[in-house]
C-alpha cells in the first residue's frame, strides 16, 4: 500500500491510496482533543465530489 499525500493544511488531508484505488480526506476539528473523520471515496465518487465543489466555487464567484 502506498499513500500520497496530495494535499495538506491544519484542518484537512487528502491521500490517495495507489493499490485500493480510493482517495481519503481526513478533517480534523482541531484544538486542544482533535477529533477525526475521514472519507473514503473510489474514483466515481471522488469525480462526483470534484465536480460539487467546482459547482460551488463556481456559486460563490
Amino acid at each position: 500500500m502506498t499513500w500520497i499525500t496530495m494535499y495538506e493544511s491544519d484542518a484537512l488531508t487528502l491521500v490517495v491510496d495507489d493499490e485500493k484505488q480510493t482517495a481519503m480526506l481526513e478533517v480534523s476539528s482541531g484544538g486542544y482533543r482533535s477529533r477525526y473523520i475521514t472519507l473514503h471515496w473510489n474514483k466515481q465518487e471522488l469525480a462526483e465530489v470534484i465536480k460539487a465543489l467546482q459547482l460551488a466555487h463556481q456559486t460563490l464567484t
